[in-house]
């Protein structure tokens, strides 16, 4: 088993054959479980920022999700229930009995479903920068609206037709214009990142996590027909979804606390790791 320095904490990687596909994954870190689930067009390696200021605290695991990066590229199984039985196959080979879910982006709905499936053994959601997708409360607006992108790649064909061979123009694009600071990102995570949407499968794979979001809106709207009984947080950067993230999880679960960052947009973790990292802090051990 491989083991390499990330600052000042060991990153452990691992792989587990689980729910029909092969997962990528770190662990890291001691103490009570937090389940890490990326957004695009990431992976685990978003949550470096935090797992360098918390390993001392808190044991991570940070998968690649099904179609993402090093773990396997199925052309079926994107809804938000399978991607959350993926996690508790993997949590299970952890040996892991109870856990705390941290979600980014796309990875927030499948951290939903597995908060409601999981609910007798995870401890809290915490939603960073998500889209809620399938709910109905009073000023409640459906991310497809204002965001032009998620249309798109749900088309894609048409996408995978515009995007590859052009990875890093299309990339550098949402990582500078999605962000308050533009440099936020460094520059060797915008390399690490277009190298691995360049590997066989990975565009196409990983935008079927923009083409599932009608049954992704369809599953989030039946599991919180009942409200949430974990309590969440919930932040959104001002220059992105802004209050979105907050009033979604105030509609859907008892117990919600978060708000919006000011002079921040979509890459909370890059863009404030100092501010994320204290507010998780707080959060975790108030429910563990």
């Amino acid at each position: 088993m491989q083991k390499s320095g990330s600052g000042p904490v060991e990153l452990t990687h691992k792989r587990v054959k689980t729910n029909g596909v092969t997962l990528y994954f770190v662990t890291a870190g001691r103490g009570p479980v937090v389940l890490c689930m990326h957004g695009w067009p990431q992976n685990h390696r978003e949550f470096l920022p935090l797992i360098e200021r918390l390993g001392d605290r808190f044991s991570f695991i940070a998968p690649d999700l099904r179609g993402y990066g090093d773990s396997d590229k199925p052309y079926e199984g994107f809804e938000p229930k399978t991607i959350a039985e993926d996690m508790i196959g993997l949590l299970n080979a952890e040996n892991v009995k109870q856990f705390h879910i941290l979600s980014h982006d796309l990875g927030g709905p499948p951290s939903v479903a597995l908060a409601y499936l999981a609910s007798d053994r995870a401890l809290s959601l915490a939603t960073i920068e998500t889209p809620f997708f399938g709910l109905s409360f009073p000023g409640y607006v459906d991310p497809r609206v204002p965001y032009w992108h998620l249309g798109m790649h749900m088309n894609m064909d048409v996408t995978r037709f515009l995007v590859e061979g052009r990875e890093e123009q299309y990339l550098r694009h949402f990582f500078r214009d999605f962000a308050y600071n533009p440099n936020a990102v460094p520059e060797d995570e915008v390399q690490f990142y277009v190298m691995q949407m360049r590997q066989p499968g990975n565009l196409r794979a990983s935008l079927n996590h923009y083409g599932y979001i009608p049954q992704m809106a369809e599953q989030t709207k039946e599991l919180t027909r009942n409200k949430l009984a974990l309590p969440m947080l919930a932040w959104g950067g001002r220059r992105s979804f802004g209050d979105h993230c907050f009033d979604c999880a105030k509609a859907i679960a008892n117990t919600a606390a978060g708000g919006v960052i000011d002079q921040c947009g979509h890459w909370v973790f890059e863009e404030k790791p100092e501010f994320i990292a204290g507010q998780l802090s707080e959060f975790w051990p108030q429910h563990g």
